[in-house]
């Protein structure tokens, strides 16, 4: 199958992106698979009373996911799949779509303008090292 992943980091931005590769995915009946890339796993030790918590990273990126893809399924009829890695984005991005024989990464255009285009971006990352083609969406208006 030929699978559409898609980038999200939770942001406003990236979840317009994920409901664009949602409609591609849906119009072209392929898997969608999201990512969500952590640069390292970090944990955080909390209380309440007498219950002790500890969180991490990768928790809270795969729940993010897992809000993230019960919305997309909602309005969508393919299998949706998801990861969490620990690598950069644009890295962590080619390297799923190269596991999954995807034939479409989707990012959003977040830090492709100004400054940040200057000293790159996820997107201009992707664009570099894909396996497949690259679908840039513009979410910033």
């Amino acid at each position: 199958m030929d699978t559409i992943v898609i980038g999200v980091d939770g942001s406003p931005s990236a979840n317009a992106a994920a409901r664009n590769a949602a409609d591609i995915a849906n119009t072209y009946q392929r898997p969608l698979h999201i990512v969500m890339a952590v640069p390292r796993v970090s944990v955080v030790e909390a209380s309440s009373g007498s219950e002790r918590f500890r969180i991490s990273t990768t928790d809270v990126a795969e729940q993010t996911l897992l809000t993230l893809a019960a919305e997309l399924r909602a309005t969508i009829d393919v299998p949706i799949t998801t990861a969490v890695v620990v690598d950069d984005p644009a890295t962590a991005l080619c390297d799923e779509a190269r596991s999954t024989n995807a034939s479409m990464i989707v990012v959003g255009n977040k830090r492709t303008q100004g400054a940040a285009r200057m000293l790159g971006s996820v997107a201009g990352g992707v664009l570099k090292d894909s396996p497949c083609s690259v679908h840039v969406v513009h979410t910033y208006y």
